[in-house]
């Protein structure tokens, strides 16, 4: 069975791990309802609690990314690229399976810090490593492939590369649909990229469609999941660099995540 989340892949009955784990879970919610200072707060305590387990060398890195992930968020540059070089830094030379999709899907966000800076290239980059070093693993990653498959291919709808990202985007759709289902929102995220490929050569379409989609997103994740707010972003950047300012404050109207 495939796991959802890249911390489930290291198994453990150590009653201090169980209590780790729960606890980091926790504040990967608290983030996702955009509750950026409430997840500091507890990813900062499981890293404290993480420095004296058994399997620190997992545990550690977890909190790493997380802290990383939130200070992204928060803004915060110089700390989220210190946190997410010390993660990879530790993953990057351990053979066993769980700390390599760990790895791979440390690498995953340390692209959207890239693609948060505009530097698409070197998220583009990221990504490659990520789906390369999660192909190699077996199909209890293959969600942590999918996510990393759809990321590419969104990287690579906003560099123009529109046929790689439609075989990358289906490729990501198909495992997906066999391993975490439909209602997962990671698969809202695809389907949105697929539907941006589908209507490229027809922008009035491809508005209609893209407004439609991060509407219900919303909807069903809640105005600050993460998601959506890189789907608001990235289309953001896009009407900017084509003058749309009277479109691009129509959509700051409806979506508080747009900045």
């Amino acid at each position: 069975m495939s796991r959802k989340r890249a911390i489930d892949a290291r198994e453990s009955s150590d009653p201090k791990f169980i209590h780790w784990k729960s606890r980091f879970k926790a504040a990967t919610v608290a983030f996702e309802m955009g509750k950026l200072d409430e997840a500091r707060t507890v990813i900062y305590r499981s890293l404290m609690e993480a420095e004296s387990l058994k399997d620190k060398n997992f545990a550690v890195p977890v909190c790493h990314i997380g802290m990383a992930v939130v200070s992204m968020n928060q803004e915060k540059e110089r700390e989220a690229k210190d946190y997410f070089e010390k993660a990879i830094n530790a993953l990057s030379g351990q053979p066993e399976a769980d700390t390599r999709e760990l790895y791979g899907a440390a690498l995953r966000f340390y692209a959207h810090f890239y693609e948060r800076k505009n530097d698409l290239s070197e998220a583009e980059n990221c990504l490659r490593q990520s789906v390369a070093v999660l192909k190699e693993l077996g199909p209890e990653s293959a969600a942590q492939l999918a996510y990393s498959l759809a990321d590419l291919a969104a990287i690579m709808v906003r560099t123009g590369q529109l046929e790689e990202a439609d075989v990358l985007v289906k490729s990501s759709i198909e495992i997906l649909v066999a391993t975490v289902g439909t209602d997962d929102p990671s698969y809202d995220w695809a389907k949105l990229i697929y539907q941006v490929c589908l209507n490229q050569n027809d922008r009035e379409m491809l508005e209609l469609v893209f407004e439609d989609s991060v509407t219900a997103m919303q909807y069903k994740l809640g105005a600050r999941h993460p998601n959506l707010v890189r789907a608001l972003n990235a289309y953001g950047t896009a009407l900017r660099k084509r003058g749309l300012t009277e479109k691009l404050e129509h959509l700051k109207e409806k979506f508080s995540a747009l900045v």
